[in-house]
């Protein structure tokens, strides 16, 4: 074995014996520019190749300095294809002194982890069944005819129209669980086929760009419910949520009546999120990041959409009805997506291991066949956090084997019923508001 490393060496010769390094050689390589990581006590400088990641560098970035095997596993299908690419960035390894993660982890729990991690591998619960995401598929090609039927038969009175509107929103619901499924390749064994398939279902069949999600979502994975690397909490100065309520009170920051953030919640948040939010911040994304194949398929949805409904409704009614359905599909969004999330723990990074981090941002909700459809199984977060690439109707088998991972070692399995789920969604963001205006009021 070779001496202690010294930074900047660059990448390792094949055949020729690693360098080693302590962690705190390896901590102070967390900067833009300078990125270090660890992956099965290897090191790797990614800091000139972050840039070409495929899920992006802001994703690839979150894991400098800190022990990133759990997640390479958790992002990956083809372990072995993958790294081919990391081969040229290896620069050592841990010194065989050193722990496998920095700081204070249990490494009990990170060894029984990658134990079930195993176990889930050899039980096949990472194979999809095709029928299954078959069905997923037509369903919603049937809602959208169906739609169309109902205005075409009935004509564009209000009630017709209220129906489409209605059935349009449920099809963009399960459009948004399907494309979810294609983003983290749980459905083809091929990463290019399950890319393929989710620009065409988030571009043809909802209007966004495959490669927005991913990059916002993926981050959302990598580090949930942590301020500045998950998107869907980094949410200031609209809404204060988490430890960012005492910080903003702290600074005399009111920009907004925090402690009222869960009665206007209402009128910005389920809403507006989709038909604002997420529009203007996907078509900046297409046009900054130069994405104009996501842009032709997004281009397309509206064609679509227009062509359809402009011979009964003219453009206006037919900007009306595609404004409704968006409203309509956007609270589905906020609520499914969120009634597991902000409720739980929301703050700055604490650098613990790959399922304490999980679990500490996810809780699961009742399951059963109407809410394990119409959520996406997102109702089963814990597992679908902590296994992010296997298909969802695998997660009612792996649950009970979650469960006692974490009843082994005293974690919290939260499974709540869905209303009360809903409900802790509001009572959050009002803790969150009085924790403001607490701190905001202290001298």
């Amino acid at each position: 074995m070779g001496g202690v490393g010294e930074p900047g060496g660059g990448p390792a010769q094949l055949g020729a014996t690693l360098p080693t390094f302590r962690w705190e050689q390896i901590r102070p390589h967390n900067l833009p520019g300078d990125k270090w990581l660890v992956i099965e006590r290897r090191v790797y400088d990614i800091s000139r190749w972050a840039q070409r990641h495929p899920g992006g560098s802001r994703l690839i970035g979150h894991h400098g300095a800190e022990d990133a095997t759990d997640a390479f596993h958790a992002f990956h299908q083809d372990l072995n294809f993958v790294r081919k690419f990391l081969q040229p960035l290896l620069i050592g390894e841990l010194a065989p002194e050193e722990p496998s993660q920095d700081g204070p982890q249990n490494a009990q729990l990170i060894e029984d982890f990658r134990a079930l991690r195993q176990a889930v591998e050899d039980m096949k619960l990472f194979e999809a069944k095709p029928t299954f995401f078959a069905f997923l598929l037509g369903h919603i090609l049937a809602m959208e005819m169906l739609a169309w039927l109902v205005i075409y038969l009935l004509g564009p009175g209000w009630v017709p129209s209220t129906l489409a509107a209605l059935i349009l929103a449920v099809s963009q619901a399960q459009s948004w669980c399907l494309q979810h499924d294609l983003g983290h390749t749980s459905i083809f064994r091929k990463s290019r086929w399950n890319h393929v398939a989710q620009q065409f279902v988030m571009g043809q069949l909802k209007g966004f760009s495959a490669h927005w999600w991913n990059f916002r979502h993926f981050q959302h994975h990598a580090k949930p419910n942590i301020f500045h690397k998950d998107p869907d909490v980094t949410v200031a100065p609209v809404f204060l949520l988490g430890e960012s309520s005492v910080e903003y009170g702290k600074k005399k920051r009111r920009y907004l009546p925090y402690n009222h953030q869960h009665l206007y919640f209402f009128l910005i948040g389920p809403p507006l999120l989709t038909l604002v939010n997420f529009e203007v911040e996907n078509l900046a994304y297409m046009l900054v990041c130069m994405q104009w194949m996501d842009l032709l398929w997004a281009a397309s949805f509206y064609a679509r959409f227009l062509f359809s409904y402009i011979p009964f409704y003219g453009v206006p009614g037919a900007l009306f009805l595609f404004v409704a359905v968006r409203v309509l599909e956007s609270h589905w969004f906020v609520w499914i997506t969120q009634m597991n999330h902000i409720p739980k723990e929301i703050g700055h990074e604490k650098h613990r291991d790959w399922a304490s981090s999980q679990l500490a941002a996810t809780c699961n909700v009742e399951p059963s066949v109407f809410l394990d459809w119409f959520s996406g199984h997102l109702n089963f977060q814990i597992e679908h956090h902590l296994f992010p690439t296997m298909p969802r109707h695998n997660y009612r088998r792996v649950a009970p084997l979650v469960k006692a991972l974490c009843a082994k070692h005293g974690l919290s399995y939260e499974v709540k019923p869905f209303l009360t789920a809903l409900v802790d969604i509001i009572g959050s963001l009002k803790k969150s508001g009085n924790m403001w205006l607490e701190a905001y009021l202290h001298q």
